[in-house]
């Protein structure tokens, strides 16, 4: 990619950088696209300080504006430089939150003051986020929330309940959708908040998968006081907010933000094709050349989001989320093709064969992909709603004032 703004280097000077800042073993295995490696050294004790190199010079956001903490790129630019720190293995996503979603939105809807607190610390990856929103009586229906919250002079009082929260016992900030009118219909009286994760009041419990890990949790809100100040728009516009957070989520858990297709949880199926593509029936062939085909058209959609994305232009057809629908769905169907090429070794593996230890893995955690970040059901009515014109589901709440709504 050739240069388009003076100083502004290019793809290939970017790598050229990285090559001389990054350890030796990183800059082999990127060199020669070595996977396993790559993912050893995103796992080891130099990933964090990797981070830390790359954020310092804005490369970590590198469309946001130079005075936040970016490099001002270009979308062109933005586009190949995010691509570069995905196939670097740079970055995971516990930065990802802040720099990908809740940093576009403050960048959106923040005011100058919330814009140069919080923007530079996540920009460097000194601050990690979560995202408050869903409840026990709220998930695919967002706005029926009852986290509330309740002015106080020049604060506002917080109480509530958070759950499915990645990365909360690492995050130093959440930002909490909540309550604040009841009298008029749900979508009306919500309102955003940049919480301090270690403010009084805030209690983290960690929800167990059934990987063994524990990346979600529970978060509890006890009358936890923010400041007006890290109030996220205005009062009353948090629906507008958490709108525009999770189509930046939604774009970053497709890969539009310049992840390739399938390795968002997981392999990719060029290391599927190199690892066992030769020792296949035609049967399996045959599948294996679908989920190719797919993949790779999946990243031809991915790359045109990206440029929309970083160009400020959001989606494309009025925001319909096409590309996670099909990532979400493309992930699941590619970590079921390498579990099932294992055959019975998935079932019982031998500790020491980690590619299949690893696959297995994967494939347990990507069966969430079709509801984290909205299901793939409601995805599917935003489609036909938003880009084909068809009419909205009934919704009898949806003018009710909320207060009748929950007696």
């Amino acid at each position: 990619m050739s240069e388009t703004v003076a100083g502004t280097p290019s793809r290939d000077a970017f790598r050229a950088l990285l090559a001389d800042r990054l350890p030796p073993e990183w800059v082999r295995a990127a060199a020669e696209d070595d996977t396993p490696a790559l993912e050893a050294c995103a796992s080891s004790p130099a990933a964090d300080e990797v981070v830390r190199i790359v954020a310092a010079d804005g490369w970590l956001t590198p469309e946001w504006p130079v005075a936040y903490g970016g490099r001002g790129l270009g979308p062109d630019e933005a586009v190949a430089v995010r691509t570069e720190l995905r196939r670097w293995r740079i970055g995971n996503v516990s930065s990802a939150i802040g720099t990908s979603w809740v940093g576009p939105a403050i960048l959106r809807f923040g005011d100058d003051a919330v814009k140069a607190r919080l923007l530079p610390p996540i920009a460097r990856n000194e601050a990690l986020w979560c995202q408050l929103f869903s409840e026990p009586e709220a998930g695919s229906d967002l706005a029926a929330v009852r986290t509330r919250a309740r002015r106080d002079g020049d604060h506002w009082v917080l109480d509530g309940t958070k759950v499915w929260t990645s990365r909360a016992d690492l995050a130093q900030w959440g930002l909490a959708l909540a309550r604040t009118d009841g009298t008029v219909p749900k979508h009306a009286g919500l309102t955003t908040f940049c919480v301090d994760m270690t403010a009084p009041g805030v209690t983290i419990r960690p929800i167990r998968q059934m990987t063994g890990d524990a990346e979600f949790f529970e978060v509890i809100l006890d009358g936890v006081a923010v400041a007006d100040t890290l109030r996220l728009g205005e009062p009353g516009a948090g629906w507008e907010v958490v709108r525009g957070v999770l189509a930046f989520e939604r774009s970053a858990g497709s890969g539009t933000g310049a992840a390739p297709p399938g390795s968002v949880v997981g392999r990719g199926i060029d290391e599927l094709i190199e690892h066992q593509g030769a020792d296949l029936s035609p049967g399996q062939r045959e599948e294996l050349v679908r989920v190719w085909i797919e993949s790779r058209v999946i990243a031809l959609n991915n790359l045109r989001g990206a440029v929309e994305r970083a160009s400020g232009r959001g989606q494309i057809r009025g925001g319909a989320p096409y590309n996670k629908i099909l990532q979400a769905e493309h992930t699941k169907r590619l970590q079921q093709l390498f579990v099932d090429l294992a055959g019975m070794s998935a079932v019982a593996s031998d500790p020491a064969d980690t590619w299949t230890a690893s696959n297995v893995w994967a494939y347990l955690r990507v069966q969430a992909k079709t509801i984290a970040g909205g299901t793939s059901e409601v995805l599917r009515n935003q489609v036909a709603e938003r880009a084909l014109g068809l009419p909205r589901e009934p919704d009898p709440t949806r003018k009710t004032p909320w207060q009748e709504v929950v007696g």
